[in-house]
């Protein structure tokens, strides 16, 4: 049986001892043994993890490395041989036009780490059964903040975010990586030496806001930045708004402040949810609303398209309108999931939600939120209201 997936997903800069540092805490205090490691860095910093971490300079092993060092003097105690890292794990932050960042210096180059910074976190958190531990102990102060951001957004349950806390006399010195279980003398910058085995590393878990937005589509196919996932994020925080434009051919809603083109399904639902809403009755199946429902679904949807096979599903004892409200609202799903970058699993107000035991559609969107004085005429034009 394959081992469980567990990412220590770190940023650095040019001190990469955070790493270890982190994975001594995580694994001593926590027991929270990482199969791998990820870190997101600039090419400056790859050079030193690469050289600090893994021994390899110039392209050559030539040395054991941190890492290595602390599997040989913790892994036996606490059951554990190996912890997957190599160059493959090291992401860097590129500029616009694709070329490694030697360093974040400008504006722009912070706004790249950032987006860097989203789309990693965000394609990690799509492996359900892999644990993410995120630390946010390295690197400029901005990267921890995009990864705590980043988790915000896309975390989920089983994930975790912590910084780590270093001794202040080992804090800094180049040959401290970690706590050594035996005694390891190491220089100090005035000449003196300090014994590594009595260093202090303490984990400080963060608590943080699970939004559960999900990953989306976009953000797998880096086609959102770090600033689009910040609005999406805050549209779906603010109190949720519904303006119905005419004409009512035009299946436009306008969600909060985007306009979205709903499918004739899925308008032909959530108009007919807020009729109901506003007049005091459900959208569903059931035998008290299942013909109301069907007269005010057909009024409106064939304002948009005429469909004799739409009207033929839903006629008679055994219409099929269980089917049609399931569909409607799926397609209203997709245009909300799809505009606002919603992943799989993210709920919204703005998507209508069915009650199994009583097969009614609810809409939970408070009324004073709900504009329809744009399409008022059209409305008692078809005596929906």
């Amino acid at each position: 049986m394959n081992q469980k997936r567990k990412i220590l997903l770190s940023v650095t800069g040019m001190s990469p001892a955070v790493v270890t540092e982190t994975l001594y805490a995580l694994v001593t205090e926590k027991n929270f043994v990482p199969t791998e490691i990820q870190v997101i860095t600039t090419e400056q910093g790859k050079n030193k993890l690469l050289e600090t971490l893994l021994g390899i300079e110039g392209g050559r092993k030539e040395r054991k490395g941190a890492l290595q060092e602390f599997i040989e003097d913790y892994g036996e105690q606490y059951g554990f041989s190996s912890i997957h890292f190599d160059e493959s794990c090291i992401h860097i932050i590129t500029d616009k036009c694709g070329q490694n960042l030697p360093d974040i210096r400008t504006p722009e180059e912070n706004e790249q780490a950032a987006n860097s910074i989203v789309q990693l976190v965000g394609n990690l958190c799509q492996d359900e059964d892999m644990q993410l531990h995120v630390s946010i102990a390295g690197g400029r102060k901005t990267m921890g903040f995009f990864m705590g951001y980043a988790l915000s957004l896309y975390g989920r349950e089983q994930d975790s975010l912590s910084h780590v806390l270093v001794d202040a006399q080992y804090e800094n010195l180049p040959s401290f990586y970690y706590p050594k279980p035996y005694s390891h003398l190491i220089n100090k910058s005035d000449g003196t030496q300090i014994d590594a085995k009595d260093g202090k590393v303490m984990l400080a878990e963060i608590p943080w806001v699970r939004l559960g937005l999900g990953v989306p589509e976009d953000l797998k196919q880096q086609a959102i930045s770090y600033s689009d996932s910040v609005k999406n994020a805050q549209a779906l925080l603010e109190a949720p708004l519904l303006t119905f434009l005419s004409p009512m051919e035009d299946c436009l809603v306008t969600f909060g402040s985007k306009t979205i083109k709903l499918a004739p399904r899925g308008y032909a639902l959530f108009l007919s949810l807020v009729i109901a809403k506003k007049q005091g009755w459900n959208v569903g199946t059931g035998n008290r609303e299942e013909a109301r429902t069907i007269e005010t679904y057909l009024n409106i949807y064939s304002q948009m398209k005429n469909d004799v096979e739409m009207e033929n599903r839903l006629k008679g004892a055994n219409n099929d309108l269980k089917n049609v409200l399931s569909e409607s609202r799926t397609d209203i799903n997709k245009k909300v999931m799809a505009n606002f970058s919603l992943g799989k699993g993210a709920k919204s107000d703005y998507i209508p939600f069915s009650n199994r035991k009583t097969g009614n559609y609810e809409l939970n969107i408070h009324l004073d939120n709900i504009d329809i004085s744009k399409i008022e005429s059209d409305l008692k034009r078809l005596k929906l209201i």
